[in-house]
């Protein structure tokens, strides 16, 4: 009877499971997860993440682990470590679909060396003036810390973990994905222009205009399509039907 309640309750599963395993793949070949590195699905009382020992680059979707939203119970599956993250940010936010925790270099180091992640490229448009930082570089293992981090990510879409990470939410799967290759992409820029000048921030009407035409849904789209196809060239998808 359990299993039947349980079926029942998650009709959509076995597609959740699926989209968290490719996207966990997708952000491998990209390379913005390594041996480390969590995406999530919240889909009604449950997150779907994929597990703790499973390579990020092979993860099946049976290696994917459900997680309850309100209390952090573990319904199947090893959760990742640091699941309180992903709880945190949901618990606060009801609109958040998708919570993504990574370690990207050139993101990673703003935070590191005290220098704010700006908005001066068109890839920083989603993220406002600038990504807000958690400054404790311990691993979010807890609520305490989960909500801490909530809370300094506020209304962003990502937030700077000082000397650890990076964490970044988004309404669906794909725009977390977006979301996630564009902030790194846009500090890798940042940076490089560092080594040039100051580079010059766009005011609040060029990021209002700019991530109005900037975060589209065909953006989104294509950008989803793209990073699919990038690791099924790459091979990474070969297994994953």
């Amino acid at each position: 009877m359990s299993q039947m309640t349980a079926a029942i309750a998650r009709p959509r599963e076995a597609e959740d499971r699926a989209l968290v395993a490719l996207a966990c793949r997708v952000m491998a070949v990209a390379g913005l997860f390594d041996m480390h590195g969590h995406i999530s699905l919240r889909d009604g009382d449950v997150a779907y993440i994929n597990g703790r020992r499973a390579s990020r680059i092979s993860v099946t979707p049976a290696q994917v682990a459900v997680v309850r939203v309100a209390d952090g119970t573990v319904v199947s599956g090893e959760a990742p470590a640091e699941t309180a993250l992903h709880l945190g940010c949901y618990r606060a936010r009801p609109e958040i679909r998708s919570v993504a925790h990574f370690h990207p270099l050139a993101a990673t180091a703003f935070a590191t060396v005290g220098k704010p992640l700006i908005t001066a490229f068109n890839a920083g448009a989603p993220f406002g003036r600038s990504v807000p930082v958690y400054d404790d570089p311990d691993l979010v293992r807890n609520d305490e810390q989960g909500r801490a981090v909530a809370k300094d990510l506020a209304e962003h879409r990502a937030v700077l973990l000082r000397g650890h990470g990076v964490a970044v939410v988004a309404e669906e799967v794909p725009s977390c994905v977006t979301l996630s290759l564009y902030l790194e992409e846009n500090a890798k820029r940042l940076a490089y222009a560092m080594t040039i000048g100051d580079p010059q921030p766009y005011t609040d009407d060029e990021i209002r205009r700019v991530a109005a035409s900037l975060w589209q849904p065909f953006v989104i789209e294509k950008t989803w399509i793209d990073g699919q196809e990038r690791a099924r060239r790459a091979g990474a998808l070969d297994d994953l039907v």
